[in-house]
């Protein structure tokens, strides 16, 4: 899939068209009818280039050449301050910007297959908005070694530039997928544990093969009260009112990857 935008690595002026094609994907549903999505940093290109996402093209400001490894360049375009200015959707542009296509996976087989791997959990944010606690559950979900991260309609969009930056390059390498009308047969199988205030504390559940689902704190949980689910807690021993979903849903895959730590 190539785009009119994509220029040849030794052009150094874009038109306002192609600028603003660019600059189109801060938006949801242009990175949607797309299928492309925009990162930036040098660290995050890096892992990028690493994992199995393609790579559509890096575009990058005088002097930032030389930290580009060689096999990436043909696929490089120069461009001047000005322009990087208005194709990044960052307050302060780090000079090197690439456009990748967000994956196609299938979310039923993922689900269908879930029982059968070494930890059978995957992740499910409803109705999350915040991009960087999204982008912290992804990371987790890496970390702790969970198969997926599905998302739910009400939740933020994964692949806009906060959350690709919140997960640390871990998007890249983590299935992320869409929780569709679909996937509810399709986990017709599986266990849904949903964190609650009212709860079962979290050391005293009998996991099996599930899902593990993280609602907003705002607003709790949307898509998982239209399925039976057992309602998990972490235990509160001080006085604060809640903890927020990045920091619930890591604590509770850090369990569920110690149950079943050697199994």
């Amino acid at each position: 899939m190539r785009y009119a935008y994509l220029r040849p690595k030794h052009s150094q002026h874009m038109t306002r068209e192609e600028i603003l094609q660019i600059k189109s994907l801060s938006k949801r549903s242009e990175r949607k009818k797309r299928g492309l999505f925009i990162v930036e940093g040098m660290k995050n290109i890096l892992e990028l280039a690493s994992s199995p996402i393609e790579l559509e093209r890096i575009y990058y400001t005088q002097g930032m050449d030389e930290h580009i490894p060689e096999q990436l360049i043909p696929s490089s375009t120069v461009l001047s301050s000005k322009e990087m200015e208005r194709c990044s959707q960052m307050k302060t542009p780090p000079g090197i910007l690439a456009v990748a296509q967000i994956p196609n996976r299938n979310a039923n087989q993922i689900l269908q297959e879930l029982p059968n791997r070494k930890l059978p959990f995957a992740l499910v944010a409803d109705g999350i908005q915040d991009p960087g606690n999204l982008g912290t559950l992804i990371r987790s979900i890496e970390w702790f070694g969970l198969n997926a991260v599905f998302v739910t309609p009400s939740t933020t969009d994964p692949w806009s530039t906060k959350c690709v930056q919140a997960s640390m390059g871990s998007i890249f390498k983590v299935p992320v997928l869409d929780w569709t009308s679909d996937s509810i047969s399709a986990a017709a199988s599986l266990q849904n544990f949903a964190m609650d205030l009212d709860g079962t504390p979290y050391d005293a559940v009998s996991w099996s093969p599930g899902l593990i689902w993280i609602g907003s704190e705002s607003h709790g949980l949307q898509e998982a009260k239209q399925i039976e689910h057992e309602k998990i807690t972490i235990p509160r021993f001080g006085r604060a009112e809640s903890l927020n979903a990045g920091v619930a849903g890591s604590i509770a895959c850090a369990e569920v990857a110690k149950s079943y730590q050697g199994t």
